[in-house]
């Protein structure tokens, strides 16, 4: 069976931080949503202040579109925080 692995990485910025609890919180609710309702593997790296996080997706499929569908349904839902803003998202298949 062939398989297809995508990783997608983004910074995030949560212009509203003013603290390091203020952006592990929102971080980590974003982290949680996308595991419990995408099934997928999520990463994060704290970044140069308390409002930027660095964020990597992973997901294993069976064909490119599906692991893009995923990625889209990702976007979406962290476009959908008021809390962040993302940046720079960027998609990388492995087959």
């Amino acid at each position: 069976m062939k398989c297809c692995v995508g990783v997608m990485t983004c910074t995030l910025h949560l212009p509203h931080s003013h603290s390091l609890k203020d952006r592990r919180s929102a971080v980590n609710s974003i982290k949680e949503r996308v595991r419990n309702k995408y099934n997928v593997s999520v990463s994060e790296e704290a970044g140069e202040t308390w409002q930027i996080a660095n964020m990597a997706f992973a997901c294993v499929a069976v064909s490119e579109r599906h692991v893009e569908a995923q990625f889209g349904s990702i976007r979406a839902l962290i476009e959908e925080d008021e809390r962040v803003l993302m940046f720079d998202p960027r998609v990388d298949y492995y087959v």
